[in-house]
């Protein structure tokens, strides 16, 4: 999808890969030059890994439609689409018989005045291409455990996950990245690990950083290639290509005016009053 307004273009795939159920699910949103990228990945081993997913992307997509744009603070509006949606798929879960507790991780990025945003808990990830190479990478909320099926085999690495979302009560810590001027031509990559566990981030950036096909082509084969190893997992990936830099896109997308507080005027006046007079002795002594 292309839009002249904010200078991008977007694509989503996904794949079922060697499973009978696809528990992933991503989303894209745009309006008023903000946009909300966003992916979860349901855990397979606990019951109803595509509730979880969905939920979130519901949750993030409810609140990105009634929250006025251009957000006035897109990192805290993640936070809060991640807490919304683990407190409903906690509530989900408990209103089952027996109760239940589905998880899933979740990975956000907003891209509003040509600055990224991003958040993430779990293993789903996010990636900034640009010229050629990898420029940043969310790290997982995993840990490496060494596991063997019997006496007579040897031990193998196996990730395990150290956060997400759903069953604890308390919501998990959500880590997120820096505020990210965009270049022209920079790639951001949401994707399960059913992509970047298959294929390496070379590949990411050649099938993706290198101008070609069309971008949805590009990215859809990414995702069946992943999709089409052996044993394959769920393959989901959102990514959009950002077509002019930040100066470009025009300043107006990205400015959120602050609103009207007369006591915060009142203090910054005071403020600056304070300030003058400190500085009057020292132009005298000059």
């Amino acid at each position: 999808m292309n839009s002249p307004e904010t200078l991008f273009e977007a694509a989503k795939a996904t794949a079922l890969g060697d499973r009978q159920c696809n528990q992933d699910r991503s989303l894209f949103l745009s309006g008023n030059g903000t946009m909300l990228l966003g992916l979860a990945d349901g855990l397979g081993g606990h019951p109803r890994g595509e509730v979880a997913a969905q939920l979130l992307v519901d949750v993030c997509e409810s609140m990105f439609r009634q929250t006025p744009k251009p957000l006035f603070d897109p990192e805290n509006f993640m936070l809060q689409c991640i807490g919304k949606a683990h407190t409903a798929i906690l509530r989900f879960g408990r209103r089952q018989e027996p109760p239940i507790a589905p998880r899933t991780t979740a990975v956000l990025a907003v891209v509003q005045g040509g600055i990224a945003y991003w958040a993430h808990v779990g293993d789903s990830r996010l990636y900034l291409i640009r010229d050629g190479d990898v420029r940043a990478q969310t790290r997982d909320h995993s840990q490496i455990r060494f596991v063997r099926q019997s006496e007579s085999e040897a031990s193998r690495p196996r990730a395990s996950l150290t956060r997400c979302l759903g069953g604890l009560a308390v919501p998990p810590t959500t880590t997120c990245g820096p505020p990210t001027l965009l270049q022209t031509d920079d790639v951001l990559v949401l994707c399960s690990d059913g992509l970047w566990g298959q294929l390496p981030r070379q590949a990411l950036v050649e099938g993706l950083g290198e101008p070609g096909s069309p971008f949805e082509s590009r990215l859809k084969g990414l995702v069946e290639r992943a999709a089409g190893a052996p044993n394959s997992d769920n393959v989901t990936a959102v990514a959009m290509h950002w077509l002019a830099s930040a100066d470009q896109a025009g300043e107006r997308a990205g400015l959120v005016e602050m609103p009207d507080d007369p006591q915060l005027d009142q203090a910054i006046e005071h403020l600056h009053s304070v300030l003058k007079k400190t500085s009057e002795p020292h132009k005298q002594g000059k």
